[in-house]
């Protein structure tokens, strides 16, 4: 049975990749001995801070004795098992005390790897778990760092400090062969940003000049064809595009040149459109909830129109419409199967949230929750598929004082959805949701607490939270249950906890709602609220 590969079909060379000799290592450097070669007199590699809390995580991980072919780990978690992020609080201990015992376990773990990674074997057909592109650049990012750190350190062995090297030197030959020419995805972004970053850090080594050359021209057409004009990543997953942006600011970092760019201020911009005022950016597609550094909440409404994002914000409140397209992907697509979903927050917190993205593609919730339209803020039509072409579209974004509008409409069914959101300000701002299609379908919205009768209409039975008010009864009242991460502006941390959905089912297709935010207890609703729904 042929093989459908991934990336291009495998090029590994076993004498400049995978099994550099030590002799050829030396001479690459210039070096007649490993003493001569070891001390570091590069540039120094870009790296956050160490965070305290790493002593900790590397305290735990002495003396634990680890499997790297281990199936176990998962179909995807194996080929993140083996981007030895999980040893890099060793690396921040090490920094942070001086302690050698530190630097000794990452020798252990290293060897390890090392002498295993020819052995491992991945459950995704056609892709290497060790020679792939987020392998090479997750390793080339940690072990240059450690390589950095642990340069004077005699309990880092001679031996690992030459694998270590080896392990740097093959990715960048590889990377180099491997992105000759412009692909989307943020694979090759991100892989190609490490290779100039590694360019210019080992600017001693003979092939960095070449590199650098095939990294700029990767990272410039990523820059013009896999970012949107409006900032966004071709993905259009803030997770994703986050793990781009920050991949970029590593190579901005060395060539400075790239920092004048316009797009990467437009991705700068990107995020703080979708930021709350709470500091996160909502979870959207297979994307966790992000906390961006250095970015502030942008002002106003904005229509991410290259994006398909609608965005309302007033005060503490913030709406995201999702209008966009099903997009593709190296492997799987990080698209989700809704469209006119929306999320809500106010003071901080979410209000309407969905089930955003899975704590791993492994999950078995993955497909039948995480990427399921039931996940999202939509309508959900019982017993129709949803189709990817869904050829979603923004027909009307208006924003004015009083009120803010977008109307949309998309073909995931076989009957077309019209949506309008409008987003009334003052005082008290609350939401107007009007959906047709010709169908039967159930209205949905997810909050953080269970839902109770009130008032003629549906509240979060704690606050922060919304009542929900359907102008007409609905034929059927639905609730439900599902995980979702919870972002908590107090720790800027989003673990995962439960949302509670509310299903409104009508045979005709046909939902008028308001959407009331509070605090603590539900308002008392406008009785002129009605005025802002669609009546077509």
């Amino acid at each position: 049975m042929a093989v459908t590969y991934v990336e291009k079909p495998p090029h590994v060379d076993p004498v400049r990749m995978r099994h550099i000799t030590d002799e050829a290592l030396l001479a690459e450097l210039g070096a007649a001995s490993v003493a001569e070669a070891r001390p570091w007199r590069r540039r120094a590699p870009v790296w956050p801070d160490p965070r305290p809390e790493d002593v900790a995580e590397a305290d735990r991980l002495i003396g634990t004795e680890v499997d790297f072919l281990d199936k176990g780990h998962g179909r995807s978690r194996l080929y993140g098992f083996h981007y030895l992020r999980w040893m890099m609080p060793l690396v921040s201990a090490y920094a942070q005390t001086g302690d050698p015992r530190y630097a000794r376990e990452w020798d252990r773990f290293f060897r390890q790897w090392y002498a295993s990674r020819d052995l491992v074997e991945g459950d995704w057909p056609g892709l290497d778990v060790v020679w792939y592109s987020l392998g090479i650049t997750s390793r080339s990012m940690h072990v240059t760092r450690a390589l950095a750190v642990f340069a004077e350190e005699p309990a880092l062995s001679d031996e690992c400090w030459l694998e270590m090297m080896k392990t740097v030197l093959g990715g960048a030959r590889w990377t180099a062969e491997e992105h000759d020419e412009f692909r989307h995805g943020n694979w090759q972004f991100v892989n190609v940003c490490e290779l100039l970053h590694t360019a210019r850090v080992f600017a001693d080594l003979p092939e960095s000049g070449q590199w650098a050359e095939i990294a700029m021209a990767r990272v410039l057409e990523h820059l013009e064809r896999d970012v949107r004009p409006d900032g966004g990543h071709h993905e259009r997953s803030p997770g994703y595009h986050l793990m781009c942006l920050d991949n970029l600011e590593r190579a901005v970092a060395v060539e400075p040149s790239l920092a004048r760019h316009p797009r990467r201020q437009a991705m700068h911009h990107w995020l703080s459109v979708l930021m709350t005022s709470g500091g996160w950016v909502p979870h959207l597609q297979d994307s966790g909830v992000i906390w961006p550094e250095g970015v502030a909440p942008a002002e106003g409404s904005h229509n991410l129109e290259d994006s398909g994002y609608a965005i309302f914000r007033h005060g503490d409140f913030h709406t995201v419409v999702n209008y966009g397209p099903y997009v593709g992907h190296e492997l799987e697509p990080h698209s989700h199967h809704a469209a006119l979903d929306f999320v809500l927050s106010g003071w901080g917190v979410p209000l309407a949230w969905e089930g955003g993205g899975p704590p791993s593609y492994d999950d078995p919730g993955y497909y039948d929750w995480y990427q399921a339209t039931r996940a999202h803020n939509t309508l959900l039509v019982p017993g129709e598929d949803y189709t990817e072409d869904r050829r979603a579209a923004c027909d009307v974004f208006s924003v004015s004082d009083g009120a803010d509008v977008f109307a949309g409409h998309h073909h995931g069914y076989p009957a077309r959805h019209d949506r309008r959101v409008v987003f009334v300000k003052g005082e008290n701002p609350y939401w107007v949701v009007t959906d047709r299609i010709d169908a039967q379908a159930v209205w949905q919205i997810h909050g953080l607490s269970p839902w109770v009768e009130r008032d003629g209409g549906f509240a979060s039975s704690r606050g922060p939270g919304l009542l929900v008010v359907p102008l007409d009864p609905p034929d059927e009242v639905l609730y439900g249950t599902g995980p979702a991460r919870i972002p908590d502006p107090a720790t800027r941390t989003a673990e995962y906890g439960e949302i509670h959905s509310l299903g409104l089912r009508r045979a005709d297709g046909r939902f008028t709602v308001g959407i009331f935010p509070y605090r603590d207890e539900p308002p008392s609703v406008p009785d002129d609220w009605t005025v802002h729904a669609d009546r077509r």
